[in-house]
């Protein structure tokens, strides 16, 4: 029984998402709501670079070496700076044992955090073109 309410709970925190960060009480519900906003930066982040890629599509379709070359640069950007992010979040989280919750609801912050400011950076670099 206790099995069964516990997958209720876990799957209704989950199946409501925009709900997990409200009325927190404890710490499981703190790492929940950092969870959800990682996710959900990481969705916005990935629009946003869609939304660049297919920018940069459209406006050099006459023009496929430099479109080609923008291409490769953004995916490359978007590569390191991905690394730069996970490093930077573990730097953040350094001083937090890495088996403990707290460790990884830092990091889902520090994620959500930069993917948040990063999908805005690809939104304004798309729309500058």
């Amino acid at each position: 029984m206790k099995r069964y309410i516990v997958a209720i709970v876990f799957f209704s925190a989950f199946s409501y998402g925009e709900d997990v960060c409200s009325n927190i009480t404890n710490s499981i519900q703190v790492g929940l709501c950092a969870e959800n906003k990682k996710n959900e930066a990481d969705k916005y982040l990935n629009e946003q670079y869609s939304s660049l890629m297919g920018k940069i599509n459209a406006e050099y379709i006459n023009d496929v070496g430099l479109k080609n070359e923008l291409i490769a640069n953004v995916k490359t950007s978007q590569r390191n700076w991905i690394k730069f992010r996970d490093s930077n979040c573990k730097l953040y989280s350094s001083q937090i044992d890495n088996n403990s919750p707290a460790y990884q609801t830092t990091i889902n912050e520090c994620v959500a955090r930069m993917s948040e400011s990063r999908g805005k950076e690809l939104a304004s670099l798309a729309n500058d073109m």
